[in-house]
């Protein structure tokens, strides 16, 4: 995780990314609209995984058989981000890849898909900027 984190820090320079790293999490503020995402990073056998909530239980409105409908659609047109709800009954999405073949580049690009996708699917199912 420690080399992750290296990753992060440099990108975030090297860049000049309006991303905050504190610990595991990244806070990627899109500077079109001011929205933000939360990314969090984990490792998960010998893999990284990036992920962001959306939405929790109480924020969703939406009969959850149309959710679990929207999400399925979601994820079979946009292979990257794979949406589900977790165990806390909060929706979620996420990527995992694994550490052996992720590039900084590709450490980017997932952090900012995570984020962006996530932020579409959190203002579709809210209506605002909660996460």
């Amino acid at each position: 995780m420690n080399e992750l984190a290296h990753w992060i820090d440099e990108l975030i320079e090297k860049n000049d990314l309006t991303w905050h790293r504190d610990g595991n999490q990244v806070c990627v503020t899109f500077a079109k609209n001011g929205r933000s995402q939360i990314v969090h990073l984990r490792t998960r056998r010998k893999h990284y995984v990036f992920s962001s909530v959306v939405a929790g239980s109480a924020e969703v409105k939406e009969d959850r058989r149309k959710l679990w409908y929207r999400l399925w659609r979601r994820n079979s047109l946009k292979p990257i981000v794979t949406f589900t709800i977790d165990n806390r009954d909060r929706v979620v999405g996420l990527i995992d890849q694994p550490i052996e073949s992720v590039s900084e580049a590709e450490i980017c690009f997932y952090i900012e898909t995570v984020a962006r996708e996530c932020d579409r699917l959190e203002y579709i199912l809210t209506g605002s900027d909660i996460r």
